[in-house]
């Protein structure tokens, strides 16, 4: 099932659904979803990458992406999401 609605609903007890931010990857969606990890990261916002099944390619990107964020330099709201849903390339 999709978890955007359990997302959602905490975002809302938290007051924090004004700030999701979020993207679903596929063809092509790599650059945006690189700047929104790096922009809520400075402003706070929950970054939610959806069908991250779709793009196992990106993921090594994304990792190294994660390595390099600096806990001390993050708005401390920033969160980031991921979804996916079973695949031969992305096992859950």
């Amino acid at each position: 099932s999709d978890p955007m609605n359990d997302i959602q609903k905490l975002a809302e007890g938290l007051d924090m659904l004004a700030k999701i931010n979020p993207i679903s990857l596929g063809q092509g969606q790599g650059p945006k979803a690189i700047a929104g990890v790096k922009e809520g990261g400075r402003s706070g916002k929950w970054v939610l990458l959806q069908n991250c099944h779709l793009a196992p390619s990106f993921m090594a990107t994304l990792e190294n992406l994660v390595e390099k964020l600096v806990p001390d330099e993050m708005n401390p709201d920033f969160r980031l999401w991921l979804t996916a849903c079973p695949s031969p390339a992305f096992p859950i």
